[in-house]
C-alpha cells in the first residue's frame, strides 16, 4: 500500500473528509484529488501535518507498521505515566511543573545536595 492509499484509507476509517485535511494543510481540494486519482504521494512538506491531522505516527503513514516501543530501562511505571502526562502539557506548563517539582523535592535533599545546589547557582558554599 502506498502512502497515498494509506492516507485515504485512514480518512475513511476515521470518518474524516479530504476537505478537512485540505483546510488543515492550507491547500485546495484539487491537490488531494490528484493524489488519489494519480496514485501519487503527497509532497514531503505535508507528511507531518497529515500525521497530525490523522493522529497517526510518521512511521505508520510511511510504512503501515508501528514499531513496538519498549519501556525505558530504569524508569518505573509511575515514572512512565508521569512522563506521558508531562509530554501532553504545553511548554509553559511543563516549565511551571518542573519548578513546582523542584520546590517539592528541596526539603527532601540532604545537606550535601543542598550545598551542591547552592554552589551550582554561583553562590559561595
Amino acid at each position: 500500500m502506498t502512502i497515498s492509499e494509506r492516507l485515504f484509507a485512514m480518512l475513511d476509517e476515521r470518518g474524516l473528509r479530504a476537505s478537512g485535511l485540505c483546510k488543515h494543510l492550507g491547500i485546495t481540494t484539487n491537490m488531494t484529488t490528484n493524489w488519489k486519482q494519480r496514485g501519487t504521494d503527497p509532497p514531503a512538506k505535508y507528511v507531518i501535518p497529515i500525521c497530525e491531522y490523522l493522529d497517526c505516527s510518521l512511521e505508520y503513514l510511511l510504512t503501515g507498521e508501528e514499531t513496538k516501543k519498549e519501556p525505558v530501562p530504569g524508569i518505573s511505571e509511575n515514572g512512565r505515566e508521569m512522563l506521558a502526562l508531562y509530554e501532553r502539557l504545553p511548554e509553559r506548563q511543563q516549565i511551571l511543573l518542573i519548578g513546582r517539582l523542584q520546590e517539592m523535592v528541596e526539603p527532601l535533599a540532604s545537606p550535601i545536595e543542598k550545598d551542591i545546589a547552592i554552589a551550582s547557582d554561583g553562590e559561595a558554599i
